[in-house]
């Protein structure tokens, strides 16, 4: 029996995308087979192709950071499932399969009767999302937060949690995503002809938290839309690429003018930076992992969230679906089934 995957020969742009037949893989100790029902399309993925991201595997390599679908084989030493189990895993890279081994460590039950193309839109999004206002910034009802992005897939998950939440949630989009952005209890901003620090402050004096993927000297920005004990999540550095494809000049001249604050600074202006990575979470806080993520299937179970699914694409046209993502084509997740 033969595994189909997408494999990635060498960097260039998502024509490099390829589907290939290979034996099936074999669970090594402490491993898990899942044989895919959905895998996410990230950002992260095109960063990879394009081998920008810290710690990539060599190419070739199969992208595709997490999958939902159900237990197909286990290796020895893995307890606590079993064949034909619904589960999701966060693996960073090699989702873009047929079947796809993952850490048992990695591995989370999911409810029966879920959609797994929303299920899977919780694996990285909707975790990231939960942790950097949960975990991150400390939200509480009432607040107001800056979500950038706010029409991608995590910026949607941030909407709609942050609408859980009791947030005042204003989004950054362009013109033509801004009914969504409303339509999930957002309040547009066009980050194309408005001063979104100038419209957060119109309010009052700014935002208590801003989740910001970009990067550069737009962290400068978001700062300033900080009001005193406010925090800026940085989760990305959009300003990498450009179109989809890596752009050097453009990340070079976002390095910099990157701002570089002291801790007297941070202490004097009484605001805080902080990073977010997801496998930092997961790595070292394997039980948040776990617990965040597992009451976020139950959110979706009893249809508290509902991803937004921006197309469902089959793996063979896993190229396209890079291209749609790297170029912001759509607004929400596209999910490879």
């Amino acid at each position: 029996m033969q595994n189909e995957r997408i494999i990635v020969a060498a960097r260039g742009g998502p024509e490099m995308l390829k589907l290939v037949a290979e034996p099936m893989p074999v669970p090594g100790p402490g491993e898990v087979l899942i044989r895919a029902a959905a895998s996410g399309v990230a950002y992260a993925d095109v960063v990879m192709r394009e081998g920008l991201y810290p710690g990539a595997p060599p190419f070739p390599l199969t992208p595709g950071y997490d999958v939902v679908g159900t237990v197909a084989a286990l290796g020895s030493g893995v307890t606590g499932l079993a064949v034909g189990d619904n589960v999701a895993a966060l693996t960073v890279h090699g989702c873009y399969a047929r079947h796809v081994l993952a850490q048992a460590d990695d591995v989370v039950p999911v409810p029966d009767g879920l959609d797994p193309a929303e299920a899977v839109s919780l694996v990285l999004n909707y975790l990231t999302a939960w942790q950097m206002l949960h975990r991150c910034a400390h939200v509480a009802a009432g607040d107001a937060v800056l979500v950038h992005g706010a029409a991608g897939g995590v910026g949607t998950a941030l909407l709609q949690l942050g609408r859980l939440a009791g947030l005042t949630c204003y989004g950054t989009a362009s013109a033509g995503k801004h009914k969504l952005v409303a339509e999930l209890g957002g309040i547009p901003i066009d980050y194309r002809t408005e001063d979104f620090v100038a419209r957060v402050k119109r309010d009052g004096d700014g935002v208590l938290a801003v989740f910001d993927p970009i990067g550069g000297a737009h962290w400068k920005r978001s700062y300033a839309a900080l009001a005193p004990t406010g925090t800026l999540v940085c989760y990305g550095f959009y300003d990498a690429l450009s179109g989809g494809r890596r752009n050097l000049i453009g990340a070079a001249r976002a390095l910099l003018g990157m701002p570089r604050y002291t801790p007297l600074k941070l202490f004097g202006d009484n605001k805080a930076i902080t990073p977010y990575i997801i496998t930092a979470w997961r790595d070292r806080r394997r039980s948040l992992y776990r617990q965040d993520l597992a009451s976020l299937f139950a959110l979706l179970a009893d249809g508290k969230i509902t991803p937004v699914i921006a197309e469902r694409v089959p793996l063979a046209d896993a190229a396209r679906a890079q291209d749609l993502l790297g170029n912001a084509k759509l607004a929400g997740k596209i999910v490879l089934v």
